[in-house]
């Protein structure tokens, strides 16, 4: 990315950013968003036990983890949850123990931690590539199964990877962490590194330079705007990690986030290195009422106007279609969502998310939705937990335009993968997981997801995928998963009557210290 363009983003950030920065808060690692940690905190969310979490702002850092730990522990005492709720708490308890520790008032300070986990997973996939509707108009292709995987690409048949985290802090104010992957397939090997950032602590605030993925939106087996589905961005992001309240009247508001970045996305598409920026507002005005707004626009790359300061502010309000007298010199999708928590029904969440691909008349059109219920307690016992979730990228019948673009025509992809949800545009998918936490802190899952591709295609492409999932602690420092997942696929390749069958099968262990 170059460098005046990176300066201007950090500073342009800075000044929207507007909250006191008095009260510094020290920097902490990014938790992956492939860890246990996310549901095992909205599990304990669901149950009551949390109040002050913002779930629609991800990645979360491990000190605001411990720090959501910390509350579900203090309430604990207070509400008496099931006895699944003690399991939980122990395990995160023993992860965290590092930053809760810190949050008690132990800083430790400067660190070196050469490893803090070390995973190794065996992999088998079987099948062709999937591409979005023929009508998506972009270059997305990936296997149908392996999504939500920062745009890891396995070989057919027997794959084998290893990813190591290692970090190191100076004082409160400045952290590296490192996350190198080494995969091997039957043909061929790959050593990368699949996030690495520089942090440094401004206030409440971070300024997060490096590679990092972002999940926004009320969505887990999706998000409209921003996902784990692609590669990471190589990014400059501001963000404050743990929700801070606003001063003067907005302290009404809640407990507030905001989140920015800037991006340059690669060579290797039709217009060459564009500008991706992102901005997301996040805040819960009432413990059962949180709120939402996300926002990205590409802009620029090779061939397409210069933005200098006053362009790129331009750009930010809305009016960049118009800024150079050119159409479509700007993509832009924005997106609004709402979770409602509703306790006195053993804490049912309602969640959505509606989003645009265009505007008129100051308003989001060619519109998509993410529509979802968890319910985190369907039985006494509490382990049971129930989420279906509902997504519709031809809502209110606005065709196939989502994820595509008349200038920018590789789309709203990042090396070959979609940025937002896995399964592209002109396409509709109904979900369904059921989860029961077990004694000792596992986790298994098991679902399907139901999608029908090229909605506006004279052929519909067809997919069942049930799945089913296990992550258990078999000591204190170590966790072995599988997961299993197949894809009925019916009108393969949009050719009526082709029908495929493909597999996915994944078995890891971890250990951390």
């Amino acid at each position: 990315m170059k460098i005046r363009h990176a300066t201007l983003f950090v500073i342009t950030c800075l000044l929207l950013a507007f909250p006191s920065f008095a009260s510094a808060a020290p920097v902490s690692a990014s938790i992956p968003l492939d860890s246990w940690i996310y549901p095992a905190l909205d599990k304990l969310t669901g149950l009551g036990l949390i109040e002050s979490s913002l779930q629609g702002s991800r990645p979360y850092t491990r000190l605001e983890a411990a720090r959501q730990t910390r509350e579900a522990r203090d309430r604990a005492s207070a509400l008496m949850p099931p006895p699944v709720a003690y399991e939980i708490l122990r395990r995160l308890e023993r992860e965290l123990r590092a930053s809760i520790a810190e949050i008690d008032g132990f800083p430790p300070g400067s660190y070196i931690l050469p490893l803090r986990e070390v995973r190794i997973d065996g992999i088998y996939q079987e099948g062709p590539p999937s591409r979005p509707s023929p009508r998506a108009a972009n270059n997305a292709v990936q296997h149908a199964l392996n999504t939500n995987n920062f745009g890891i690409d396995y070989g057919d048949g027997f794959n084998l990877q290893a990813i190591a985290e290692t970090e190191a802090r100076l004082g409160n104010f400045f952290l590296v962490n490192w996350r190198p992957l080494f995969l091997l397939d039957e043909d061929d090997s790959d050593f990368t590194t699949l996030h690495g950032s520089a942090t440094l602590g401004l206030g409440p605030f971070s300024i997060i330079a490096g590679r990092e993925s972002l999940w926004w939106g009320p969505g887990r087996n999706g998000a409209l705007i921003l996902s784990n589905n692609a590669k990471p961005f190589d990014m400059v992001r501001v963000a404050n990690a743990s929700p801070l309240l606003l001063p003067w009247i907005f302290r009404h508001l809640g407990p507030f986030r905001v989140d920015m970045f800037l991006t340059e996305l690669e060579a290797d598409r039709h217009i060459p290195e564009p500008y991706l920026f992102g901005m997301r507002i996040n805040l819960k005005p009432r413990p059962w009422l949180e709120l939402g707004a996300s926002r990205v626009m590409m802009y620029g790359g090779q061939g397409q106007p210069g933005v200098g300061f006053g362009k790129f502010f331009e750009l930010f309000f809305g009016r960049g279609t118009n800024v150079y007298d050119e159409p479509n010199v700007v993509n832009q999708i924005a997106a609004f969502d709402a979770r409602v928590k509703i306790p006195a029904l053993w804490g049912v969440e309602l969640y959505g998310e509606l989003g645009g691909e265009d505007e008129a008349g100051a308003w989001i059109a060619k519109k998509a939705l993410l529509a979802g219920v968890y319910l985190p307690r369907i039985e006494p016992s509490g382990r049971l937990g129930l989420r279906l979730e509902y997504t519709d990228f031809d809502f209110g019948g606005s065709g196939p335009v989502w994820y595509r673009h008349g200038t920018y025509r590789s789309g709203y992809t990042y090396e070959g993968n979609i940025i937002g949800h896995h399964m592209g545009g002109d396409a509709r998918s109904y979900y369904g997981a059921l989860e029961c936490f077990l004694p000792g802190g596992g986790l298994i899952s098991g679902g399907v997801d139901i999608q029908r591709r090229g909605l506006s295609h004279h052929t519909v492409e067809r997919h069942v995928q049930p799945f089913l999932a296990v992550d258990h602690p078999v000591a204190e420092a170590w966790r072995l998963s599988a997961r299993y997942a197949l894809d009925r696929v019916t009108n393969a390749g949009y050719v009526a009557g082709e029908e495929r069958t493909d597999h996915f099968v994944q078995v890891g262990v971890r250990r951390n210290w």
